[in-house]
């Protein structure tokens, strides 16, 4: 059996000197990476595949938008569930699950379209299996570091993880258009059980959790969620990350998801091309933030932190549905993006420390519920108020999440949060 990796502790001077790939010493974490990689590439490439072979298959936008819907919905239905199961069985197993099946699934997707002999029924089972899957493996690749790392390596692992996810976000649907321009569908999805294929390997070679035990053992997975949302709303700073999550998020899915494609068409008449440049910008700010999240320590308080960046957010928001050109919009996206970094490098560490290893999955789960639960209804009311006026819409979610930053940097249970 493997064992974890634990480094030997360094003085507090050497320790502030630490950069983000001095983690990589770490054997464990190199694997963990690798398969975090290997898992948001093939993510990505089976998206626009997926989306290529809808719209080849009916020429309907409508088909493309029902295969996402029956993807999203058991994601966020099951994703308590999949933390749950996390902290029952382990984030490694629960990970090793999630990718073999979609390497299982993919594969003979792969097949059927290699060889002329797919249906649209076929690519809707698919879709729902990487619901499902996608629903068990985020909060378990959420909740694994700490026992991948030790406790001083949680910020430049966290920040590597959230680099590559950047990278894949900007790189993964390159290449799979290329992939599928070059060669086709067929290999674009065979390229993508590959990916999760070896990706399995990773995860397999990580060191092997130790099984639950005592009184958790015995419960039902349905006393377990219930015992997690206890735990998370018991605990104020969690309660008021996940609320803070949840806002800011609200505010960014509309503003960002919805108003953005309008600003580039309407206002700066820039087309796709515009579009592009505001979300790498966005993605260049997340990068700088987290690599500099990376390398320096965190603060001793996380509570101010998390309100000033809410601020940050806010005016940086409504600057940008007030600036009437692409350029200036874009450097203060970067400015915007750096806030975002550096939060989702500190203030994960700083919840995998706060959080019982028992309860990581769960509370990891309910983040990514809080951040995605209400994106349909961000959609659907940010559409309405873009279709008045972009810039409004702007307005009320910078100032969504500027009042949200005040609001808690009222609160003294806040400002203390160590």
């Amino acid at each position: 059996m493997q064992t974890l990796e634990e480094p030997v502790e360094a003085p507090v001077a050497a320790v502030a000197r630490r950069r983000p790939w001095s983690v990589f010493s770490s054997g464990p974490f190199r694997k963990l990476w690798l398969a975090t990689m290997l898992s948001l590439f093939g993510d990505f490439f089976s998206y626009v595949a997926m989306a290529w072979l809808v719209l080849q298959l009916t020429g309907s936008s409508l088909a493309l938008g029902t295969v996402l819907v029956i993807q999203a919905l058991p994601r966020a239905v099951l994703m308590v569930v999949g933390g749950a199961l996390a902290d029952r069985l382990s984030p490694r197993l629960t990970m090793l699950g999630s990718m073999g099946l979609r390497a299982l699934a993919v594969g003979p997707l792969a097949l059927l379209v290699l060889t002329g002999h797919v249906q649209l029924w076929q690519v809707y089972v698919i879709a729902a299996v990487f619901g499902v899957v996608d629903a068990f493996f985020m909060p378990a690749r959420m909740s694994i570091l700490p026992a991948v790392v030790a406790d001083r390596e949680l910020e430049p692992g966290n920040a590597l993880l959230n680099l590559t996810s950047q990278a894949a976000f900007i790189v993964g649907p390159v290449l799979g258009g290329l992939v599928i321009a070059a060669f086709g569908i067929g290999w674009a999805f065979a390229v993508d059980a590959a990916s999760f294929a070896v990706g399995f390997l990773f995860v397999l070679w990580l060191p092997v959790a130790k099984a639950i035990t005592g009184a958790q053992a015995g419960r039902r997975l349905g006393g377990q969620i219930l015992d997690g949302l206890r735990y998370a709303w018991s605990d104020v700073g969690i309660r008021v990350t996940l609320i803070v999550v949840a806002v800011i998020d609200f505010a960014a899915n509309g503003a960002y998801g919805v108003g953005l494609p309008t600003l580039a068409h309407d206002r700066y008449g820039a087309g796709a091309a515009g579009l592009g440049v505001m979300l790498g910008a966005w993605g260049l700010g997340a990068a700088l933030g987290a690599l500099a999240a990376g390398m320096v320590p965190p603060p001793k308080r996380f509570g101010p932190l998390l309100s000033l960046l809410c601020v940050w957010f806010g005016l940086g928001t409504v600057a940008v549905g007030l600036l009437p050109a692409l350029t200036p919009a874009a450097i203060v996206m970067t400015i915007s993006g750096v806030g975002t970094g550096v939060v989702n490098t500190y203030g994960l560490s700083w919840l995998q420390r706060r959080t019982l290893p028992s309860m990581q999955g769960r509370v990891m789960s309910l983040v990514m519920l809080a951040s995605m639960g209400l994106t349909p209804v961000a959609y659907v009311l940010s559409g309405a108020v873009a279709q008045v006026n972009p810039t409004v819409l702007f307005v009320l979610a910078g100032t969504m999440a500027t009042l949200c930053g005040l609001v808690t940097a009222a609160s003294r249970q806040v400002r203390t949060l160590v």
